[in-house]
């Protein structure tokens, strides 16, 4: 299976992750989802830095709820991450997901993601979190595939602001030591 070459599950969701992450030839026709333009602001007040905080915060919950599904139902149309995400690595996310649906390969479940750090600078954030997908299991023809519970592991992406709203701009792991979980 193309899906699951590579071993255990810790080995799947780090070349999944990985590939999230990898620079990427992949580019849209759509000049609306492709990379986010930054637009110009004025320097942030506290209640500013609060409020992009509290939208980056809740942009990570967004985020996820439609990763989960997008690779809980296989579907991989981009338009359910336009609200959300804009840029190459969702085109590597769909490819993921064509691969496993290929494949026979679903999730269910859903992972759970805590420890939410923002850090805005201007017109992008630096996020950091804890991931446990340890409840969102891959199965084939309704069977669990039994790869091996990891736990919790650091999860990282970068938001940028749009004339619209905030979206997540790209996905990666955070370097070693830089998010405890």
């Amino acid at each position: 299976m193309n899906f699951l070459l590579g071993g255990g599950k810790r080995a799947l969701v780090v070349a999944f992750m990985l590939a999230l992450s990898g620079l990427s030839a992949c580019s849209s026709n759509d000049a609306k989802k492709a990379d986010p333009k930054p637009v110009a602001t004025t320097s942030a007040t506290p209640d500013q830095a609060a409020a992009d905080q509290a939208a980056v915060s809740d942009l990570v919950t967004r985020y996820w709820a439609a990763e989960v599904r997008a690779q809980n139902s296989g579907d991989d149309s981009p338009e359910q991450f336009s609200d959300v995400a804009r840029g190459g690595f969702i085109e590597r996310t769909l490819k993921s997901i064509r691969d496993a649906k290929a494949d026979g390969v679903m999730r269910q479940g859903q992972p759970e993601v805590t420890d939410i750090e923002v850090a805005v600078t201007g017109d992008t954030a630096d996020i950091r979190a804890c991931l446990d997908e340890d409840d969102w299991i891959f199965v084939k023809d309704g069977k669990d595939l039994g790869f091996e519970k990891d736990g919790s592991g650091p999860w990282g992406a970068e938001a940028t602001r749009t004339a619209d709203a905030w979206v997540i701009s790209d996905v990666r792991v955070p370097p070693a030591g830089e998010k405890s979980c």
